[in-house]
């Protein structure tokens, strides 16, 4: 008769077991196999039922590996020690949440975070654990969520988390956001764990954490149930607001889906936009520990993560992948697979992966310039599942013109980037690159194929780009110079850690190529006011001083309104030949320098480019100032050097008695062509190249000449780099009063 009975599931076996009882008490497991017969097995006489079902279990299954114990402590991260350093403020009611997707089932051990710094006096913050909303791994673009209303939370402003009673309707931040996509609260549901949170206090400069046990109940999920956490900064609000400085990545290292999301309690671009924002664009230094207790797919770390690049052939892919089931059954990794998509094609190609030992590899085939592939990894194990790694993307450079834009920062996309320094929104009148997302293992190539080479810094320098840049200025001839227009307001923190004047010798970039002997003195302030700089007469410079004459207005820096960062503006001492370009109001500090060679010209300015204005009286907003203009909307600097250095040479010194327009030679010409002409007194001088129907196609001069002979080089391209069609074409001098008009033919 059956005095007991347990009913265990077993997944292995797929089976349904019972503990039974004969008649002369010797115990069986009965069980329904595979056929739909019942079993019995004898239990062994002093064994319990539970090491029964695991002796039998353990005879029918293939260990694939050493024994592992029957739970898996992970760590979920996306940003590695090494990418994190720069740091973000969340000032007061200010809150960073981070999500996290589980590859199996388990509990949340423990959560971290790394401080940067903090302002304020209580220097607290508020840790809450959240079972996310699980739409936050469809968000692709950094937009305005939405917000809660509070009137009582001590700024009579909104709140970021649902109250538990009164008004509890999310409202949706409609500011340029797909309502549907992005109009819900990201954080969720809030965990069990420690209802409202648990505060800390903060510590300058560390990794800080906790283990959820000692706070509160356990954190379980699901496979594939996405939770995260937020950390409120709980300083009262001050003048300015107490800030917590967390450290983060500009740009995520993995691109979609993103995990960072900022609440911002006083609005982020206005005071009336406040509410959750996703941030594709940073990734805060977080992670969670995890305890897996379920099944979970194949491991895939360590995964090539390609940049663009100039070569055409394969290229090599690989990852290490491990298998592991901290439910303790079988295990192991069944295969690999690299899929792989070459612009335009519209589906996804895969080829197998070799494994040796744990490392699998394959290659993607090479494809032609100007492609852009997307490749991903997919490994199965032998229980089926399944894990595919994030899809990477990577272009195939190709060049379309004769100027190339190199950014050196993350901040902007490249298309903004060229906008800001070069004035044009018009491709392809720079070719463009980026140093943080495009590497520099390249560098050195692609620069060799450019005569023309503007490098902006931004902000800060994110990568090494230097050395690649005094290797090919080394390249230069005297029939092809190297061109470099270089803007950058912490070149010299880069150089020297301490922001201390740093003198340079001769062999160095500094003092061969840019022109100076000292950077110095660092960070003049002020970081976040206006700073005057007053351009200094030059070709390069010229138009600046005659719209500052012409409008009444003055030239000032100011990176906090135009570009969104403090201003870390860099003086210097030029070397003996270098023409100082910038002073400050005083006149007493160079803040920026022309260094020309026999084989190269170079500009070097200890500001950002893309940071000046135009204004008439600093007391008013700049929206209020009726001479406000931005330096985009007045010109590139950049623009007026690679005319100056690409087409305007002096011949001698000769003064000649007239203004005189020679006949071009070689005509016709393909792909350029000369023009000489003499300026017999200091005038400001227009040459430009007109089609037969009259429309100007290139301005090739257009700045105060000195007097003496000229010559000018057009290579057949348009204003916006574009090479123009064969046939014939109309170039003139304007100087003054004097007008002279000459024909001439391309031919192709």
């Amino acid at each position: 008769m059956v005095k007991q009975i347990f009913t265990i599931l077993l997944p292995a076996l797929f089976c349904l077991t019972l503990t039974a009882f004969g008649e002369e008490g010797q115990r069986y497991l009965i069980s329904i196999g595979r056929d739909g017969k019942q079993e019995a097995t004898p239990i062994k006489k002093g064994e319990k039922a539970e090491d029964a079902i695991q002796r039998i279990e353990n005879s029918k299954v293939v260990t694939m590996r050493p024994e592992i114990p029957t739970s898996k402590i992970d760590t979920i991260r996306y940003l590695t020690d090494a990418q994190i350093g720069t740091s973000f403020s969340f000032p007061h009611q200010n809150v960073a949440f981070q999500w996290y997707k589980p590859a199996a089932g388990g509990n949340v051990k423990a959560f971290y975070w790394r401080n940067n710094d903090q302002q304020g006096a209580n220097k607290k913050a508020t840790i809450r654990a959240w079972y996310a909303n699980p739409r936050v791994e469809a968000l692709s673009a950094t937009k305005w969520m939405g917000y809660y209303k509070d009137l009582t939370d001590g700024d009579g402003k909104i709140q970021p988390f649902k109250p538990a009673s009164g008004d509890t309707v999310f409202y949706i931040g409609l500011h340029g956001a797909d309502s549907a996509t992005y109009g819900f609260d990201p954080t969720g549901k809030e965990a069990p764990w420690a209802p409202t949170g648990v505060q800390f206090t903060l510590t300058t400069g560390a990794w800080q954490g906790m283990v959820l046990g000692d706070w509160g109940d356990p954190m379980p999920f699901e496979s594939g149930q996405i939770f995260g956490f937020s950390l409120s900064n709980d300083d009262p609000p001050g003048t300015p607001d107490p800030t917590i400085t967390m450290t983060f990545r500009a740009g995520s290292p993995l691109g979609a889906p993103f995990h960072s999301i900022k609440y911002y309690e006083s609005g982020r671009n206005t005071t009336s936009d406040g509410g959750w924002w996703l941030r594709t664009d940073y990734e805060w230094g977080m992670y969670a520990i995890v305890e897996y207790t379920t099944d979970r797919g194949p491991v895939i770390s360590g995964g090539t993560i390609l940049g663009t690049t100039l070569k055409t052939t394969a290229r090599a892919v690989s990852a290490t992948i491990t298998d592991d089931n901290p439910s303790g059954g079988t295990f192991g990794v069944a295969n690999a697979r690299l899929f792989y998509k070459i612009s335009p094609a519209t589906a996804y190609d895969s080829v197998a992966m070799t494994a040796t030992a744990n490392v699998y590899a394959a290659n993607i085939p090479g494809a032609s310039a100007g492609a852009t592939v997307s490749y991903y990894i997919m490994a199965t194990d032998v229980n089926g599942l399944r894990t595919k790694n994030t899809t990477f993307t990577y272009k195939i450079f190709a060049q379309a013109s004769q100027f190339l834009f190199v950014y050196n920062n993350a901040q902007y996309s490249l298309g903004t980037a060229d906008l800001i320094y070069t004035s044009s929104s018009t491709a392809p009148k720079f070719d463009r690159w980026s140093a943080p997302s495009d590497g520099t293992s390249e560098l050195g190539n692609l620069l060799s194929l450019y005569q023309n080479v503007l490098v902006a810094d931004g902000s800060f320098p994110s990568r090494d780009v230097y050395p690649a840049l005094k290797t090919w200025l080394g390249t230069g001839t005297a029939a092809k110079k190297a061109n470099l227009f270089f803007t950058s307001q912490d070149y010299g923190c880069f150089v020297q850690a301490a922001c201390a004047d740093t003198g340079f010798a001769a062999g160095t970039l500094e003092r061969d190529y840019f022109g100076v002997d000292t950077i110095g003195p660092q960070d003049v302030p002020p970081a976040t006011r206006p700073f005057r700089l007053v351009p200094q007469a030059d070709p390069i410079t010229n138009y600046l001083v005659k719209w500052a004459a012409d409008s009444g207005s003055t030239l000032w820096y100011f990176p906090t309104f135009e570009v969104a960062f403090s201003g870390y503006q860099d003086a210097m001492k030029p070397k003996a030949g270098a023409v100082a370009l910038f002073k400050d109001a005083a006149g007493t500090k160079v803040f920026g320098v022309k260094n020309a060679g026999s084989t190269f010209n170079v500009v070097y300015l200890g500001f950002d480019a893309g940071a000046l204005q135009f204004r008439s009286d600093t007391a008013l907003a700049p929206g209020s100032d009726p001479k406000y203009w931005w330096i985009v909307d007045v010109g590139s600097l950049s623009t007026a050097f690679f005319k100056t250095v690409t087409s305007v040479n002096p011949i001698s010194d000769v003064v000649p008695v007239a203004f005189k327009l020679g006949q071009n030679y070689p005509n016709p010409f393909n792909p350029s062509t000369v023009i000489e002409y003499s300026v017999p007194s200091q005038s400001n001088v227009e040459v430009a190249i007109y089609n037969m129907l009259g429309q100007k196609v290139m301005t090739l001069v257009n700045e105060v000449h000195n007097a003496g002979q000229y010559r000018v080089t057009w290579s057949g391209n348009d204003n916006f780099g574009n090479k123009v069609a064969s046939g014939v074409y109309f170039y003139k001098l304007r100087a003054g009063s004097f007008e002279s008009v000459k024909r001439m033919m391309l031919l192709k």
